[in-house]
C-alpha cells in the first residue's frame, strides 16, 4: 500500500526557440526506478521520470514514495533490480499518475505540446448541438 509520493526535483528546458517549428515531435515517457530502500515498517523508492519531446525539449520529475506491504521487496531489489509484479504496477500507476499530471501543467508553461494526444471531437459525436 501506498502511504506517501513526494516529487523532490522538477527540471524542464524547452531546446528550441519558439518560432521553431520541428517536422515531427516524438513524445516519450520514461519511469526508472532508481533504488528501494527498507526505512522501519516502510519501503522508500526513489525513482526518475523522463518525459522528452524529440529536440524541441524535455521535462525531468524526480521523487521518493514510501510503500508499506510485502517485507521481501527490497531483498528482491538487491538481488534482482526488480519488484514483484503486483507491487511494481501499483507503484508504477502511482508515480506515473502524479508525474504525468506536473508534465501537463509544466509542458503548457514552456510551451511544449501536452504529452497527452488531446481527443478530437467530430460534429456528429456532440450530443445536444445543432
Amino acid at each position: 500500500m501506498i502511504k506517501d509520493l513526494e516529487i523532490t526535483s522538477i527540471e524542464g528546458k524547452r531546446l528550441l526557440p519558439l518560432d521553431s517549428k520541428p517536422q515531427e515531435i516524438r513524445i516519450d515517457q520514461n519511469l526508472a526506478i532508481v533504488d528501494v530502500r527498507k526505512e522501519n515498517e516502510l519501503v522508500r523508492i526513489i525513482y526518475k521520470f523522463t518525459s522528452s519531446f524529440s529536440t524541441l525539449g524535455m521535462i525531468s520529475i524526480e521523487g521518493t514514495l514510501l510503500y508499506s506491504g510485502d517485507g521481501e521487496i527490497e531483498s528482491r531489489w538487491k538481488k534482482e533490480r526488480s519488484l514483484p509484479d503486483a507491487v511494481a504496477a501499483e507503484i508504477q500507476a502511482a508515480i506515473f499518475s502524479a508525474c504525468m499530471t506536473e508534465t501537463i501543467l509544466i509542458a503548457r508553461d514552456l510551451r511544449l505540446p501536452p504529452p497527452l494526444p488531446v481527443p478530437t471531437i467530430k460534429k456528429k459525436d456532440v450530443i445536444g448541438f445543432g
